[in-house]
Protein backbone atom coordinates (compact mmCIF):
# COMPACT_ATOMS: atom_id res chain seq x y z
CA UNK A 1 0.00 0.00 0.00
CA UNK A 2 1.42 3.25 -0.82
CA UNK A 3 0.90 6.29 2.00
CA UNK A 4 -1.03 9.14 0.49
CA UNK A 5 -1.40 11.45 3.47
CA UNK A 6 1.20 11.49 6.32
CA UNK A 7 -0.66 12.56 9.46
CA UNK A 8 0.12 12.61 13.68
CA UNK A 9 0.54 9.70 15.43
CA UNK A 10 -0.90 8.85 19.29
CA UNK A 11 0.65 6.86 22.02
CA UNK A 12 -1.49 4.36 23.76
CA UNK A 13 0.23 1.93 25.74
CA UNK A 14 3.35 2.61 24.67
CA UNK A 15 2.30 2.08 20.71
CA UNK A 16 2.39 4.54 18.09
CA UNK A 17 -1.27 4.83 16.64
CA UNK A 18 -2.49 7.20 14.54
CA UNK A 19 -4.52 9.96 15.41
CA UNK A 20 -5.86 11.15 12.44
CA UNK A 21 -7.38 8.99 9.56
CA UNK A 22 -4.22 8.02 7.02
CA UNK A 23 -5.94 7.27 3.61
CA UNK A 24 -3.70 4.59 1.71
CA UNK A 25 -3.94 3.55 -1.78
CA UNK A 26 -4.64 -0.26 -1.75
CA UNK A 27 -2.08 -2.62 -3.90
CA UNK A 28 -3.65 -4.48 -6.96
CA UNK A 29 -2.72 -7.87 -5.50
CA UNK A 30 -4.60 -7.01 -2.58
CA UNK A 31 -7.91 -5.98 -4.30
CA UNK A 32 -7.22 -9.24 -6.19
CA UNK A 33 -7.00 -11.27 -3.02
CA UNK A 34 -10.03 -9.52 -1.12
CA UNK A 35 -12.62 -10.06 -4.14
CA UNK A 36 -11.48 -13.84 -4.25
CA UNK A 37 -13.95 -13.61 -1.29
CA UNK A 38 -16.63 -13.00 -3.63
CA UNK A 39 -15.35 -15.56 -6.06
CA UNK A 40 -16.01 -18.42 -3.31
CA UNK A 41 -19.60 -16.23 -2.07
CA UNK A 42 -20.88 -17.25 -5.77
CA UNK A 43 -19.49 -20.64 -6.10
CA UNK A 44 -21.86 -21.09 -2.72
CA UNK A 45 -24.54 -19.20 -4.23
CA UNK A 46 -24.32 -21.38 -7.48
CA UNK A 47 -24.13 -24.61 -5.75
CA UNK A 48 -27.14 -24.14 -3.42
CA UNK A 49 -29.30 -21.39 -5.16
CA UNK A 50 -28.67 -23.06 -8.13
CA UNK A 51 -29.46 -26.96 -6.96
CA UNK A 52 -31.30 -26.60 -3.18
CA UNK A 53 -34.73 -26.76 -5.00
CA UNK A 54 -34.07 -29.33 -7.58
CA UNK A 55 -32.25 -31.52 -5.66
CA UNK A 56 -34.67 -31.47 -2.94
CA UNK A 57 -38.18 -31.43 -4.53
CA UNK A 58 -37.29 -33.34 -7.84
CA UNK A 59 -34.23 -35.99 -6.72
CA UNK A 60 -35.53 -36.33 -2.48
CA UNK A 61 -38.87 -35.63 -4.23
CA UNK A 62 -40.05 -34.13 -0.69
CA UNK A 63 -43.51 -32.53 -1.22
CA UNK A 64 -42.46 -28.96 -2.41
CA UNK A 65 -44.74 -27.01 1.24
CA UNK A 66 -42.12 -29.40 3.17
CA UNK A 67 -38.97 -28.15 1.04
CA UNK A 68 -40.31 -24.27 1.16
CA UNK A 69 -41.45 -24.87 4.79
CA UNK A 70 -37.34 -25.66 5.75
CA UNK A 71 -36.53 -22.49 3.16
CA UNK A 72 -38.39 -19.85 5.02
CA UNK A 73 -37.48 -21.13 8.21
CA UNK A 74 -33.78 -21.18 7.12
CA UNK A 75 -34.36 -17.66 5.88
CA UNK A 76 -36.21 -16.35 8.86
CA UNK A 77 -33.15 -17.69 10.97
CA UNK A 78 -30.59 -16.20 8.12
CA UNK A 79 -32.32 -12.68 8.97
CA UNK A 80 -32.44 -13.41 12.73
CA UNK A 81 -28.87 -14.32 12.74
CA UNK A 82 -27.29 -11.56 10.44
CA UNK A 83 -28.04 -8.82 12.56
CA UNK A 84 -26.70 -10.35 15.45
CA UNK A 85 -23.19 -11.49 14.30
CA UNK A 86 -23.06 -8.08 12.80
CA UNK A 87 -23.13 -6.39 16.71
CA UNK A 88 -21.10 -8.54 18.23
CA UNK A 89 -18.34 -8.40 15.42
CA UNK A 90 -18.43 -4.47 15.76
CA UNK A 91 -18.54 -4.68 19.45
CA UNK A 92 -14.68 -3.80 21.27
CA UNK A 93 -12.53 -6.55 21.34
CA UNK A 94 -9.18 -6.74 22.97
CA UNK A 95 -7.95 -9.00 20.14
CA UNK A 96 -8.21 -5.95 17.43
CA UNK A 97 -4.76 -4.45 18.17
CA UNK A 98 -3.35 -7.49 17.38
CA UNK A 99 -5.32 -9.49 15.05
CA UNK A 100 -7.65 -7.14 13.59
CA UNK A 101 -11.64 -6.34 13.70
CA UNK A 102 -12.88 -8.68 10.90
CA UNK A 103 -10.09 -11.03 9.84
CA UNK A 104 -10.10 -13.77 12.94
CA UNK A 105 -14.03 -13.98 12.09
CA UNK A 106 -13.29 -14.43 8.07
CA UNK A 107 -10.95 -17.19 9.68
CA UNK A 108 -13.23 -18.60 11.71
CA UNK A 109 -16.36 -18.85 9.12
CA UNK A 110 -14.51 -19.98 6.17
CA UNK A 111 -14.34 -23.80 6.81
CA UNK A 112 -17.58 -24.37 8.59
CA UNK A 113 -19.17 -22.46 5.65
CA UNK A 114 -17.66 -24.81 3.12
CA UNK A 115 -18.12 -28.37 5.09
CA UNK A 116 -21.61 -27.40 6.03
CA UNK A 117 -22.75 -26.15 2.68
CA UNK A 118 -21.54 -30.03 1.20
CA UNK A 119 -23.91 -31.55 4.34
CA UNK A 120 -27.01 -29.78 3.02
CA UNK A 121 -26.77 -32.55 -0.35
CA UNK A 122 -26.15 -35.36 1.75
CA UNK A 123 -28.73 -36.49 3.91
CA UNK A 124 -29.46 -40.00 4.61
CA UNK A 125 -31.35 -42.38 1.87
CA UNK A 126 -35.02 -42.73 3.21
CA UNK A 127 -38.84 -42.50 2.18
CA UNK A 128 -40.00 -39.06 1.33
CA UNK A 129 -43.27 -40.12 3.01
CA UNK A 130 -42.42 -41.90 6.19
CA UNK A 131 -39.01 -39.91 6.65
CA UNK A 132 -40.50 -36.75 5.96
CA UNK A 133 -39.48 -35.06 9.68
CA UNK A 134 -36.00 -36.44 9.34
CA UNK A 135 -35.58 -34.93 6.63
CA UNK A 136 -37.28 -31.98 7.52
CA UNK A 137 -34.87 -31.85 10.33
CA UNK A 138 -31.61 -32.28 8.03
CA UNK A 139 -32.32 -29.34 6.08
CA UNK A 140 -33.15 -27.15 8.98
CA UNK A 141 -30.01 -28.07 10.86
CA UNK A 142 -28.24 -28.16 7.39
CA UNK A 143 -29.17 -25.02 6.04
CA UNK A 144 -29.19 -22.94 9.52
CA UNK A 145 -25.95 -24.48 10.18
CA UNK A 146 -24.46 -23.26 6.59
CA UNK A 147 -26.18 -19.98 7.17
CA UNK A 148 -24.36 -18.81 10.31
CA UNK A 149 -21.02 -19.57 9.21
CA UNK A 150 -21.19 -18.08 6.04
CA UNK A 151 -22.74 -14.53 7.62
CA UNK A 152 -19.71 -14.45 9.99
CA UNK A 153 -17.27 -14.64 7.01
CA UNK A 154 -19.28 -12.86 4.61
CA UNK A 155 -21.09 -10.08 6.56
CA UNK A 156 -17.20 -9.32 7.99
CA UNK A 157 -15.81 -9.47 4.06
CA UNK A 158 -18.63 -6.43 2.93
CA UNK A 159 -17.82 -4.49 6.52
CA UNK A 160 -14.34 -4.45 5.75
CA UNK A 161 -14.72 -3.08 1.97
CA UNK A 162 -15.49 0.87 2.90
CA UNK A 163 -12.92 0.70 5.80
CA UNK A 164 -9.81 -1.24 3.89
CA UNK A 165 -11.04 1.23 0.54
CA UNK A 166 -11.11 4.19 1.41
CA UNK A 167 -10.63 6.47 -1.52
CA UNK A 168 -13.11 6.72 -4.62
CA UNK A 169 -10.99 5.52 -6.99
CA UNK A 170 -9.72 2.59 -5.42
CA UNK A 171 -13.76 1.50 -4.34
CA UNK A 172 -14.15 2.00 -7.78
CA UNK A 173 -11.50 0.41 -9.18
CA UNK A 174 -11.73 -2.82 -6.65
CA UNK A 175 -15.60 -3.12 -7.13
CA UNK A 176 -14.05 -4.18 -10.87
CA UNK A 177 -11.93 -6.45 -9.60
CA UNK A 178 -14.93 -7.90 -6.78
CA UNK A 179 -17.09 -8.51 -9.75
CA UNK A 180 -15.01 -10.06 -12.16
CA UNK A 181 -14.04 -12.40 -9.60
CA UNK A 182 -17.48 -12.31 -8.25
CA UNK A 183 -18.49 -13.24 -12.71
CA UNK A 184 -15.72 -15.71 -12.49
CA UNK A 185 -17.38 -17.44 -9.42
CA UNK A 186 -21.17 -17.17 -11.01
CA UNK A 187 -19.12 -19.24 -13.91
CA UNK A 188 -18.03 -21.60 -11.75
CA UNK A 189 -20.40 -22.54 -9.32
CA UNK A 190 -23.34 -22.36 -12.19
CA UNK A 191 -21.30 -24.26 -15.06
CA UNK A 192 -19.01 -26.52 -13.75
CA UNK A 193 -22.37 -28.39 -11.01
CA UNK A 194 -24.42 -29.45 -14.61
CA UNK A 195 -21.08 -31.59 -15.16
CA UNK A 196 -21.05 -33.06 -12.55
CA UNK A 197 -24.70 -34.08 -12.14
CA UNK A 198 -27.02 -36.16 -13.78
CA UNK A 199 -30.87 -35.82 -13.74
CA UNK A 200 -32.26 -38.53 -12.14
CA UNK A 201 -29.14 -39.78 -10.15
CA UNK A 202 -29.66 -38.30 -6.30
CA UNK A 203 -26.09 -39.59 -5.26
CA UNK A 204 -24.15 -37.45 -8.22
CA UNK A 205 -25.02 -34.39 -6.43
CA UNK A 206 -23.19 -35.62 -3.49
CA UNK A 207 -20.63 -36.34 -5.45
CA UNK A 208 -20.63 -32.59 -6.88
CA UNK A 209 -20.69 -31.38 -3.17
CA UNK A 210 -17.69 -33.14 -1.89
CA UNK A 211 -15.36 -32.19 -4.97
CA UNK A 212 -16.21 -28.56 -4.64
CA UNK A 213 -15.31 -28.92 -0.58
CA UNK A 214 -11.65 -29.52 -2.04
CA UNK A 215 -11.97 -26.60 -4.51
CA UNK A 216 -13.47 -23.95 -2.50
CA UNK A 217 -10.48 -24.92 0.56
CA UNK A 218 -8.24 -23.83 -1.92
CA UNK A 219 -10.07 -20.28 -2.56
CA UNK A 220 -10.41 -19.98 0.61
CA UNK A 221 -6.53 -19.77 1.14
CA UNK A 222 -6.12 -17.02 -1.40
CA UNK A 223 -8.20 -14.81 0.04
CA UNK A 224 -6.72 -14.59 3.51
CA UNK A 225 -4.01 -12.45 2.33
CA UNK A 226 -6.54 -9.46 1.42
CA UNK A 227 -8.40 -9.33 4.31
CA UNK A 228 -5.50 -9.08 6.65
CA UNK A 229 -6.16 -5.61 8.04
CA UNK A 230 -2.93 -3.11 7.50
CA UNK A 231 -1.35 -1.64 11.24
CA UNK A 232 -2.87 2.07 10.27
CA UNK A 233 -6.14 -0.03 9.98
CA UNK A 234 -5.62 -1.84 13.50
CA UNK A 235 -4.56 1.35 14.88
CA UNK A 236 -7.97 2.80 14.17
CA UNK A 237 -10.05 0.14 15.54
CA UNK A 238 -7.97 1.03 18.76
CA UNK A 239 -8.24 4.52 18.90
CA UNK A 240 -12.25 4.40 18.48
CA UNK A 241 -12.68 1.57 21.12
CA UNK A 242 -10.78 4.25 23.48
CA UNK A 243 -12.66 7.11 22.75
CA UNK A 244 -15.79 6.43 21.42
CA UNK A 245 -19.11 5.38 23.31
CA UNK A 246 -20.48 1.81 23.38
CA UNK A 247 -24.02 1.72 22.33
CA UNK A 248 -26.69 -1.30 22.78
CA UNK A 249 -27.78 -3.00 20.08
CA UNK A 250 -31.13 -1.63 19.92
CA UNK A 251 -29.57 1.40 19.50
CA UNK A 252 -27.55 0.89 16.66
CA UNK A 253 -30.33 -0.73 14.79
CA UNK A 254 -32.54 2.53 15.59
CA UNK A 255 -29.93 4.48 14.01
CA UNK A 256 -29.30 2.01 11.05
CA UNK A 257 -32.95 1.84 10.36
CA UNK A 258 -33.60 5.35 10.85
CA UNK A 259 -30.77 6.24 7.19
CA UNK A 260 -33.54 7.21 4.73
CA UNK A 261 -30.01 6.48 2.00
CA UNK A 262 -29.34 3.33 3.07
CA UNK A 263 -33.09 1.60 3.66
CA UNK A 264 -33.59 2.70 0.34
CA UNK A 265 -30.58 0.73 -0.51
CA UNK A 266 -31.92 -1.82 1.13
CA UNK A 267 -35.07 -1.86 -0.58
CA UNK A 268 -33.52 -2.32 -4.48
CA UNK A 269 -30.92 -4.53 -3.33
CA UNK A 270 -33.85 -6.89 -1.92
CA UNK A 271 -35.75 -6.91 -5.42
CA UNK A 272 -32.75 -7.18 -7.43
CA UNK A 273 -31.79 -10.56 -4.63
CA UNK A 274 -35.72 -11.71 -5.46
CA UNK A 275 -34.01 -11.76 -8.90
CA UNK A 276 -31.35 -13.57 -8.43
CA UNK A 277 -32.87 -15.87 -5.96
CA UNK A 278 -35.67 -17.09 -8.34
CA UNK A 279 -33.01 -16.70 -11.79
CA UNK A 280 -30.76 -18.88 -9.48
CA UNK A 281 -32.81 -21.45 -8.66
CA UNK A 282 -34.92 -21.46 -12.02
CA UNK A 283 -32.44 -22.29 -14.53
CA UNK A 284 -32.08 -25.82 -14.10
CA UNK A 285 -35.67 -25.97 -14.09
CA UNK A 286 -35.74 -24.28 -17.47
CA UNK A 287 -33.36 -26.45 -18.87
CA UNK A 288 -34.61 -29.89 -17.51
CA UNK A 289 -38.33 -29.19 -18.26
CA UNK A 290 -38.90 -25.75 -20.92
CA UNK A 291 -35.90 -26.95 -23.05
CA UNK A 292 -36.60 -30.56 -21.79
CA UNK A 293 -32.74 -31.20 -21.79
CA UNK A 294 -30.24 -32.63 -19.88
CA UNK A 295 -28.06 -30.75 -17.23
CA UNK A 296 -24.85 -29.78 -19.28
CA UNK A 297 -27.21 -27.69 -21.48
CA UNK A 298 -28.34 -25.47 -18.81
CA UNK A 299 -24.33 -24.15 -19.23
CA UNK A 300 -25.67 -22.82 -22.04
CA UNK A 301 -27.63 -20.18 -20.57
CA UNK A 302 -25.09 -19.58 -17.99
CA UNK A 303 -22.40 -19.12 -20.11
CA UNK A 304 -24.77 -16.31 -22.12
CA UNK A 305 -25.15 -14.61 -18.65
CA UNK A 306 -21.15 -14.55 -18.09
CA UNK A 307 -20.00 -14.08 -20.96
CA UNK A 308 -22.56 -10.74 -21.14
CA UNK A 309 -21.67 -9.48 -17.48
CA UNK A 310 -17.35 -9.96 -18.87
CA UNK A 311 -17.85 -8.65 -22.29
CA UNK A 312 -19.91 -5.22 -20.48
CA UNK A 313 -17.28 -4.92 -17.61
CA UNK A 314 -14.45 -2.98 -18.53
CA UNK A 315 -16.96 -0.36 -20.58
CA UNK A 316 -19.02 -0.17 -17.82
CA UNK A 317 -16.40 0.90 -15.30
CA UNK A 318 -15.26 3.07 -17.99
CA UNK A 319 -18.32 4.71 -17.64
CA UNK A 320 -18.88 4.79 -13.91
CA UNK A 321 -15.55 6.52 -14.14
CA UNK A 322 -16.68 9.10 -16.28
CA UNK A 323 -19.73 9.46 -14.49
CA UNK A 324 -18.42 9.83 -11.49
CA UNK A 325 -21.93 9.82 -10.10
CA UNK A 326 -23.01 6.29 -7.98
CA UNK A 327 -26.29 7.24 -8.06
CA UNK A 328 -26.81 7.78 -11.61
CA UNK A 329 -24.66 4.07 -12.25
CA UNK A 330 -26.93 2.07 -9.91
CA UNK A 331 -30.06 3.33 -11.64
CA UNK A 332 -28.76 2.34 -14.95
CA UNK A 333 -27.63 -0.78 -13.53
CA UNK A 334 -30.86 -1.60 -11.50
CA UNK A 335 -33.08 -0.37 -14.49
CA UNK A 336 -30.87 -2.88 -17.32
CA UNK A 337 -31.02 -5.97 -15.03
CA UNK A 338 -34.63 -5.64 -14.54
CA UNK A 339 -36.43 -4.67 -18.09
CA UNK A 340 -34.08 -7.00 -19.60
CA UNK A 341 -35.93 -10.19 -17.81
CA UNK A 342 -39.00 -9.58 -20.07
CA UNK A 343 -37.60 -11.45 -23.13
CA UNK A 344 -37.85 -14.56 -20.84
CA UNK A 345 -41.12 -14.65 -21.25
CA UNK A 346 -41.00 -15.09 -25.03
CA UNK A 347 -37.88 -16.86 -25.70
CA UNK A 348 -39.08 -20.43 -27.60
CA UNK A 349 -35.22 -21.67 -28.24
CA UNK A 350 -31.98 -22.39 -26.98
CA UNK A 351 -30.92 -19.61 -28.76
CA UNK A 352 -33.34 -17.50 -27.70
CA UNK A 353 -32.63 -18.39 -24.30
CA UNK A 354 -28.81 -17.58 -24.41
CA UNK A 355 -29.41 -14.56 -25.93
CA UNK A 356 -31.93 -13.37 -23.24
CA UNK A 357 -28.94 -14.20 -20.70
CA UNK A 358 -26.23 -12.28 -22.60
CA UNK A 359 -29.00 -9.25 -22.18
CA UNK A 360 -29.48 -9.90 -18.78
CA UNK A 361 -25.66 -10.31 -18.25
CA UNK A 362 -25.05 -6.62 -19.55
CA UNK A 363 -27.54 -5.57 -17.21
CA UNK A 364 -26.48 -7.67 -14.37
CA UNK A 365 -22.62 -6.09 -15.24
CA UNK A 366 -24.08 -2.36 -14.78
CA UNK A 367 -25.72 -3.26 -11.58
CA UNK A 368 -22.51 -4.29 -10.08
CA UNK A 369 -20.57 -2.08 -10.99
CA UNK A 370 -22.57 0.57 -9.34
CA UNK A 371 -23.64 -0.85 -6.05
CA UNK A 372 -20.70 -1.47 -4.11
CA UNK A 373 -19.64 2.53 -4.36
CA UNK A 374 -22.98 2.91 -3.33
CA UNK A 375 -23.24 0.88 -0.73
CA UNK A 376 -20.06 2.30 0.46
CA UNK A 377 -21.41 5.81 0.76
CA UNK A 378 -24.77 5.12 2.46
CA UNK A 379 -22.20 3.22 4.89
CA UNK A 380 -20.11 6.51 5.35
CA UNK A 381 -23.19 8.59 5.88
CA UNK A 382 -24.97 6.56 8.67
CA UNK A 383 -21.01 6.70 10.56
CA UNK A 384 -21.01 10.32 10.62
CA UNK A 385 -24.68 10.52 11.91
CA UNK A 386 -23.82 7.66 14.73
CA UNK A 387 -20.31 9.44 15.06
CA UNK A 388 -18.23 5.88 15.06
CA UNK A 389 -18.28 2.73 12.60
CA UNK A 390 -21.10 0.36 12.57
CA UNK A 391 -20.04 -1.71 9.26
CA UNK A 392 -21.01 -4.64 11.14
CA UNK A 393 -24.22 -3.78 12.42
CA UNK A 394 -24.96 -1.90 9.07
CA UNK A 395 -24.44 -5.24 7.00
CA UNK A 396 -26.08 -7.03 9.55
CA UNK A 397 -29.38 -4.87 9.13
CA UNK A 398 -28.83 -5.26 5.44
CA UNK A 399 -28.64 -8.76 5.05
CA UNK A 400 -31.36 -8.88 7.19
CA UNK A 401 -33.92 -7.83 5.32
CA UNK A 402 -32.44 -8.94 2.03
CA UNK A 403 -32.88 -12.50 3.09
CA UNK A 404 -36.51 -11.90 3.16
CA UNK A 405 -35.94 -12.40 -0.75
CA UNK A 406 -34.97 -16.44 -0.37
CA UNK A 407 -38.49 -16.44 1.54
CA UNK A 408 -40.14 -14.07 -1.25
CA UNK A 409 -38.58 -16.60 -3.59
CA UNK A 410 -39.82 -19.82 -1.69
CA UNK A 411 -43.27 -18.81 -1.80
CA UNK A 412 -43.30 -17.87 -5.11
CA UNK A 413 -42.21 -21.07 -5.97
CA UNK A 414 -44.54 -23.21 -3.94
CA UNK A 415 -47.58 -20.83 -5.24
CA UNK A 416 -46.61 -21.29 -8.97
CA UNK A 417 -46.06 -24.85 -9.02
CA UNK A 418 -49.72 -25.32 -7.22
CA UNK A 419 -51.60 -23.06 -9.55
CA UNK A 420 -49.82 -24.42 -12.28
CA UNK A 421 -49.81 -28.01 -11.53
CA UNK A 422 -46.20 -28.58 -11.72
CA UNK A 423 -45.45 -32.39 -10.57
CA UNK A 424 -41.62 -33.50 -9.92
CA UNK A 425 -42.78 -37.20 -10.82
CA UNK A 426 -43.07 -36.10 -14.57
CA UNK A 427 -39.94 -35.83 -16.92
CA UNK A 428 -42.32 -33.99 -19.55
CA UNK A 429 -44.48 -30.34 -17.86
CA UNK A 430 -47.88 -29.70 -19.09
CA UNK A 431 -47.61 -26.12 -20.70
CA UNK A 432 -49.56 -24.29 -17.93
CA UNK A 433 -46.81 -25.48 -15.95
CA UNK A 434 -43.90 -24.19 -17.97
CA UNK A 435 -45.84 -21.16 -18.30
CA UNK A 436 -45.44 -21.12 -14.56
CA UNK A 437 -41.64 -21.72 -14.54
CA UNK A 438 -41.21 -18.49 -17.06
CA UNK A 439 -43.47 -17.16 -14.64
CA UNK A 440 -41.15 -17.37 -11.81
CA UNK A 441 -37.78 -17.30 -13.72
CA UNK A 442 -38.55 -13.71 -14.99
CA UNK A 443 -42.09 -12.01 -14.76
CA UNK A 444 -43.14 -11.77 -11.20
CA UNK A 445 -39.20 -10.90 -9.80
CA UNK A 446 -39.29 -7.99 -12.73
CA UNK A 447 -42.48 -6.63 -11.46
CA UNK A 448 -41.01 -6.34 -7.90
CA UNK A 449 -37.81 -5.09 -8.79
CA UNK A 450 -39.17 -2.32 -11.29
CA UNK A 451 -41.40 -1.10 -7.73
CA UNK A 452 -38.21 -1.18 -5.49
CA UNK A 453 -36.60 0.87 -8.79
CA UNK A 454 -38.98 3.36 -9.07
CA UNK A 455 -39.11 4.34 -5.30
CA UNK A 456 -35.02 4.60 -5.25
CA UNK A 457 -35.23 7.13 -7.83
CA UNK A 458 -37.38 9.22 -5.96
CA UNK A 459 -36.09 8.77 -2.81
CA UNK A 460 -32.16 8.22 -2.72
CA UNK A 461 -30.08 11.49 -2.90
CA UNK A 462 -26.12 10.98 -2.51
CA UNK A 463 -25.07 13.28 -5.13
CA UNK A 464 -21.68 13.69 -5.48
CA UNK A 465 -21.30 16.90 -3.86
CA UNK A 466 -23.72 15.19 -1.02
CA UNK A 467 -20.90 12.17 -0.67
CA UNK A 468 -17.72 14.30 -0.29
CA UNK A 469 -19.45 16.99 2.17
CA UNK A 470 -19.77 13.50 3.95
CA UNK A 471 -16.20 12.37 3.42
CA UNK A 472 -14.84 15.64 4.70
CA UNK A 473 -17.04 14.49 7.95
CA UNK A 474 -15.60 11.54 8.39
CA UNK A 475 -12.11 13.34 8.35
CA UNK A 476 -13.43 15.67 11.03
CA UNK A 477 -14.51 13.12 13.02
CA UNK A 478 -11.32 11.40 12.60
CA UNK A 479 -13.63 8.04 11.35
Amino acid sequence: MKEKNNKRSLNINGDSILKESTILHESNRSMFSFGMADFLFDIFNGIFGGFYFLFWETEVKLNIWIVVLGYIIYAIWNSINDPLVGYFADRPKKFWKKYGKRFPFIIIGGIPAILTLAAIFSPPYLDPISGVWIYFAWILISTCLFELFFTIISLNHFALYPDKFRLDTDRRKAGGIRMALSLVGTAVGFIIPPLLITYGDRQSYTNMAWIFVVFNMIIFLTLIPGHIESRELKARYVMEQEEKEKISFWKTLKIVISQKNFVVVILVFFMDAIIGASLTASIQYVAKYVLEAEAELSIYLLAGFILGALGSLWPWLILSQKLNNNRKMLIIGVFLNTIFLLPFMFAQSLIGMVICCILLGIGGGALRIGRNPVMADTIDEATVKAGQHIEGALMGVYTFFNKFSLIAQGLIFAFVHELTGFNPNLTTQTDLANFGIRLHTAFIPMILTLIGFIIFVKVYNLTPEKTQKIKEQLKKLKL
